[in-house]
This record gives C-alpha cells, sequence and structure tokens, in this order.
C-alpha cells in the first residue's frame, strides 16, 4: 500500500469503527429499537420541566394561572400485576429554582412488547407505540374505562406520530431528534364569539426528544355552558423540558 494514504486509510477506518461501534451499543441499550430512546428508562434519569398551568372555575367565575417547575425522576423498578417488569418515576414540585424540591406524586411506567403504558393518578395510557413511524395511529386511552363519566372526555382518542427525528423548539430549548405524538384536537364554538352557544375544547399533543423523553406536554379541556353560569369550567398545562441529565 502506498505509504501517503495510510493515514487517511487508518483514519477512515478509525471512524468506521467508531460509528458502528456506536450503532451497535445504541441497538444494544434500548433492545434492539432504537426508536425506544425516545423514552429512555434507566434509574437515576431526571427531567425538569417549567410548568404553566391555568384552571377556569365555573362556580367562582376565576381563572387562576400558576407556574412552577415538576422533576421526573426513574427512580425504581418493579413486577406488576401481570408480572411485567415497570419503573416507578418519582414526581416533585417546586414553585421557582431557589426552592427545594417537595414530593408531589409517584408515576408508573411498563414497557410492553409492543408499545409504552403510563399510569398517573390510576389513568392508564398507551403514551407511545413501537416501532416508531410517521402516520402510525392507535388508540392511547383504549384502557381507561369508559363507565368513569369524570374522564369521559378521554373517550376515542386516536394517537398519531408525526415529524418523527425532526428537531423542535419547546419554547425554552431547543431539541434536535424527536417525535411528536399528537393525541386529540376537538374544538366545538367560541364563547368570545359565541357567548350563547355551548362550547367545548379538548387538545393533547406530546413530543419526546431522543435519549430524553418527553420534552413538551400540552394538555387543555375546558366545557362552556350558557345556561348556566355562563364561564368556562376545566383546566390547561403546558410543560416544557429545561434540563435532565
Amino acid at each position: 500500500m502506498n505509504k501517503k494514504f495510510l493515514p487517511v486509510f487508518l483514519l477512515i477506518a478509525s471512524f468506521s469503527v467508531i460509528f458502528f461501534s456506536c450503532k451497535k451499543e445504541s441497538e444494544n441499550k434500548y433492545g434492539g429499537d432504537r426508536s425506544r430512546g425516545y423514552y429512555p428508562l434507566a434509574l437515576g434519569r431526571y427531567v425538569i420541566y417549567d410548568v404553566d398551568s391555568t384552571i377556569w372555575d365555573d362556580f367562582r367565575q376565576v381563572k387562576t394561572l400558576h407556574r412552577y417547575q415538576m422533576r421526573y425522576t426513574v427512580a425504581d423498578t418493579f413486577m406488576d400485576a401481570q408480572k411485567r417488569l415497570s419503573y416507578s418515576i418519582d414526581v416533585h414540585i417546586r414553585t421557582n429554582d431557589s426552592l427545594p424540591w417537595l414530593t408531589h406524586r409517584v408515576l408508573y411506567v411498563t414497557p410492553t412488547a409492543t408499545g409504552l403504558e403510563y399510569v398517573e393518578a390510576n389513568v392508564r395510557f398507551i403514551k407511545m407505540i413501537f416501532p416508531v413511524a410517521n402516520n402510525l395511529e392507535w388508540k392511547g386511552n383504549a384502557l381507561i374505562p369508559s363507565g368513569d363519566q369524570d374522564y369521559q372526555y378521554f373517550q376515542n382518542w386516536t394517537y398519531k406520530y408525526s415529524d418523527y427525528e425532526q428537531s423542535f423548539n419547546n419554547g425554552k430549548v431547543l431539541f434536535d431528534n424527536t417525535i411528536t405524538v399528537n393525541e386529540e384536537d376537538d374544538k366545538l364554538n367560541d364563547p368570545e364569539t359565541m357567548p350563547e352557544s355551548y362550547a367545548t375544547r379538548t387538545f393533547a399533543k406530546e413530543v419526546y426528544g431522543y435519549d430524553i423523553g418527553m420534552v413538551y406536554r400540552e394538555v387543555t379541556h375546558w366545557t362552556y355552558d350558557p345556561f348556566t353560569t355562563k364561564y368556562r369550567n376545566g383546566y390547561s398545562v403546558v410543560m416544557r423540558a429545561v434540563d435532565h441529565n
């Protein structure tokens, strides 16, 4: 071999080794399906969110705004009732970043052969299905009992993937590689322009960053009854990831 080409050859060879080693490590890390990296489950992993919360109270006819931070930490593993490996996620809360974290609640996540089950406040969702692909659809709220009136508005949502491997700016941080889950977008009338008509709004969307987890969540649900209080009743929550390990 011509010696003057040897350094270039070695450089290319070294790059190939690094590239394929990283690819193999990533595949092994997520069980052969890289798309599972959009919801990594490793003990000690955390994500911190800035949260904006709005509550409409039709009884008192007031709109209340709250701003705070939440930290989601993968804390422990356990076997669920079906003997499936599951993870507990500790949620802590504080009103600003200068205060200590306070215990808020615990979530539970179970990765399955085809997806990801997520339990919050005893409500079970199918947050993701795998492998990830644009336009893939599924009934993400199918595990919520249809007879529960408190969660009736969750019925018949069709989740749909979009913007696979696209960048996303959540208003705080730009993330290079994400997948968007469009959960629901339903609207009937507008109280501002049609105050004498019944109105409702339900919107839900989540975005996941590769090797990070959820980086954005927006959930809004309210109703408006012109025959009673003539005021909205419901909530809206927006979560934006600002830090993670």
